[in-house]
């Protein structure tokens, strides 16, 4: 969750509301050419400040607002890119269209300034921006204390996480808290480790194809040997070329289904070959970012790399007390 200031609002409207000629500098993720594919689940006709006012104006506060009042409290709402990739474009909508219910109802829908949905960025997420109202007064520190948040994310499990199948964050973890810069930085180290990953196993079939090609090029130099020798003629005559002849045609036959089945296992592995390396050229600007974080967090992203392996290592089988063959919780 974000805080924003009336100094901070029309910043945070031009990111939320962007369209294909925004620029960013801070967040390297956003694809303009996807930008057109963004949508809203609640959109205002008025700008965010100018809609502000008018609640302010509405809830007639007996107290004149300070000028460092918080005016919105952000949320990105999302999952990760294994989430999304097992729900169509409709499914996806529902999913933000109740994690918008969800704060609507919980906060009041006059008090929800947008909700707009990214897909111009690595996954789908909602930006959920809400004026912080209590008892018919701004209160963001009261509202989203510590235990109010944990609650928040708690009730927000129950309702919404669990009829989507995702798994609640772990309690009391400092990742609940995180603002929008280190979620997306978090994020981007995530992807960074898979893409190094994908990148280490796009080497090892290169590899393979190589090994393959050295393999087969003595049998195919030999069949090339043969090729000029029987083009060239032979001195032999009578019963000792015959039996050259058949010699030679009995080690050509051989020769020819060796290199058929090379050449089948060759041409397969070179096109394992090709789409590795078309793998390589996509993945270019994720492995320049993963060399910009690793300058940057050297311990961070040995931490998250250590973790990313450790998580996709084979989880040892365990019984349960009764006996059973079953995982724990």
């Amino acid at each position: 969750m974000d805080k924003y200031h009336r100094a901070d609002v029309i910043g945070i409207e031009r990111e939320n509301e962007r369209d294909e000629n925004y620029k960013s500098t801070k967040n390297p993720q956003i694809d303009s050419t996807r930008t057109g594919e963004n949508y809203h689940i609640i959109e205002r006709s008025d700008t965010y400040l100018a809609y502000i006012d008018k609640r302010i104006k509405e809830l007639a506060p007996k107290r004149k607002i300070k000028d460092d009042a918080v005016l919105i409290n952000s949320f990105i709402l999302g999952s990760d890119g294994e989430f999304f990739n097992r729900l169509s474009p409709y499914q996806q909508q529902n999913f933000f269209f109740d994690c918008t219910k969800f704060f609507a109802d919980r906060y009041g829908a006059e008090n929800v300034i947008s909700a707009v949905v990214h897909n111009d960025e690595t996954t789908p997420h909602l930006h959920l921006n809400l004026i912080p109202v209590l008892d018919g007064r701004l209160c963001s520190k009261q509202l989203f204390d510590r235990k109010a948040l944990r609650a928040l994310q708690t009730d927000f499990h129950e309702a919404v996480g669990k009829k989507w199948g995702l798994k609640r964050g772990e309690i009391g973890s400092t990742a609940e808290h995180l603002d929008t810069t280190a979620f997306k930085l978090k994020k981007m180290k995530e992807e960074t480790v898979a893409a190094v990953l994908q990148q280490a196993d796009a080497q090892a079939v290169i590899d393979e194809a190589e090994k393959v090609r050295c393999e087969v090029a003595p049998a195919k130099a030999l069949l090339e040997d043969y090729e000029r020798a029987t083009s060239s003629g032979t001195p032999f005559s009578g019963k000792k070329k015959d039996a050259e002849i058949i010699a030679l045609r009995t080690k050509n036959g051989q020769l020819e289904r060796e290199i058929a089945t090379r050449g089948k296992d060759q041409s397969d592995l070179f096109k394992q070959l090709q789409e590795a390396m078309q793998t390589n050229d996509r993945m270019q600007p994720t492995y320049d970012m993963a060399a910009e974080i690793l300058s940057a967090y050297p311990d961070e992203f040995k931490e998250l790399l250590q973790k990313a392996r450790t998580k996709n290592s084979p989880t040892p089988f365990r019984k349960n007390a009764n006996g059973s063959g079953k995982g724990g919780k």
